[in-house]
């Protein structure tokens, strides 16, 4: 789990948005390949988190305040915290058209780098009289260092490291159901495999690149789309649709720490126990979109079409736009230990919320021009509209997608 804690060992868990589907991206929720196609797609995604929404909707740091005290006496201050996480991933994913209505994928996601800064600062308590004034931010850093706890650090890692590979499907409903009233429907489902890196769990400030880690997609997942398209021609030039979804995050059991790197702030096993076992807590919720191809572009007979320009006239417009917003019930998160205490500590930073994401995308696709590739860039904000319970992360997207077609 990504985290950074504060004095008193509290763990926060920060949500990270990676961006990945195991379905065809930027071009509908119910677009599948034509039997025997395969689509190569590369992109490089960033994604920073800053913000956490909290119960009343209002925007605050990722983690709360901690209040330190003397050991059996007053106020030494409150360490403050305003973490800034910003995840680096170069995502490959590949889909092939078993057949003209199936559409199989597999998304393999790498995290090149990521950091995070802690921004930590200090708010002064209650007089001390040993030191005739209150303790300041080096005063109480220093006596922690007496106790054998260095001040925290930020963080850069994952490296090189994979994230929770996911493989998918979609299938696009026969158009005999859905043609009658001008729609078309797909139903996709897909697993993230568990070949994520857990943080260690002996740091204060460390991030993982398990899906619970990076709160955006789920274990299992399930889609049912259903868009209304409008055709010039043989182009799709208007689309809109709803997607509604549903997200499961597994039980998984952690390790606890010891504090062998940090034993005035972490050290939780004799209390918890050598492991405890969390409940990250499902998502429900639904899209809509709506896309246009405000440009066409020119067409021409090449290669692809076997000199054959009516079939390049079915091809994608040259330039497509997208706008898309997404909102998601968000289930309690579970700690699951001996210590109530400890479980509730953590709990009460993942109760019950949404999120509310807005997406844009554009897309140019080089296709009716006989090249098979399709270049994209997207957005993805999850602060223009207040979520309740959760962390805001705003991804953006650049990538590419290439076409290929063996037999």
């Amino acid at each position: 789990m990504t985290r950074v804690a504060g004095a008193c060992g509290l763990a926060c868990a920060v949500a990270i948005a990676g961006g990945l589907a195991a379905a065809p991206a930027h071009a509908g929720n119910t677009a599948v390949l034509p039997a025997g196609a395969f689509a190569i797609d590369v992109s490089r995604i960033d994604a920073i988190t800053s913000v956490r929404w909290d119960g009343t909707r209002s925007a605050r740091p990722l983690i709360d305040g901690i209040d330190r005290y003397e050991p059996g006496g007053g106020l030494q201050g409150t360490i403050t915290a305003r973490p800034y996480v910003d995840y680096k991933f170069i995502t490959s994913q590949l889909f092939y058209g078993a057949t003209d209505n199936l559409t199989l994928a597999v998304a393999l996601p790498w995290v090149t780098v990521t950091t995070i800064e802690p921004n930590l600062g200090w708010i002064p308590g209650g007089y001390q009289n040993q030191l005739g004034r209150p303790y300041s931010e080096d005063d109480f850093w220093a006596w922690a260092k007496s106790m054998g706890q260095r001040k925290l650090e930020p963080f850069r890692g994952n490296e090189g490291v994979p994230a929770d590979v996911v493989v998918g499907l979609r299938w696009r409903m026969p158009g005999h159901w859905t043609e009658r009233w001008g729609l078309v429907g797909a139903v996709a489902a897909q697993v993230a495999l568990p070949t994520g890196a857990s943080p260690d769990p002996e740091e204060l400030v460390a991030a993982g690149t398990r899906a619970w880690d990076l709160n955006n997609y789920g274990d299992i997942e399930v889609h049912v789309a259903m868009e209304r398209p409008w055709r010039e021609g043989l182009v799709n030039r208007f689309n809109v649709g709803v997607d509604v979804h549903s997200a499961i995050l597994l039980e998984r059991e952690l390790v606890t720490p010891n504090g062998t790197k940090h034993p005035l702030l972490l050290t939780h096993a004799p209390y918890v126990g050598p492991t405890y076992r969390v409940d990250p807590g499902d998502m429900v919720g639904f899209s809509l979109l709506a896309e246009c191809a405000p440009w066409i572009g020119p067409t021409w007979a090449h290669w692809m079409t076997k000199g054959n320009r009516t079939v390049a006239e079915a091809y994608p417009a040259v330039l497509n736009l997208a706008a898309a917003y997404t909102y998601a019930h968000v289930e309690q998160s579970v700690w699951k230990s001996p210590s109530v205490m400890w479980n509730w500590e953590r709990m009460k930073l993942w109760q019950p919320g949404d999120k509310n994401t807005v997406k844009l995308t554009a897309e140019v696709s080089l296709l009716r021009l006989g090249l098979p590739l399709q270049l994209y860039a997207g957005y993805r904000n999850q602060e223009w509209v207040p979520g309740k319970n959760s962390r805001a992360s705003n991804v953006t997207v650049y990538g590419a997608r290439l076409l290929v077609k063996f037999w």
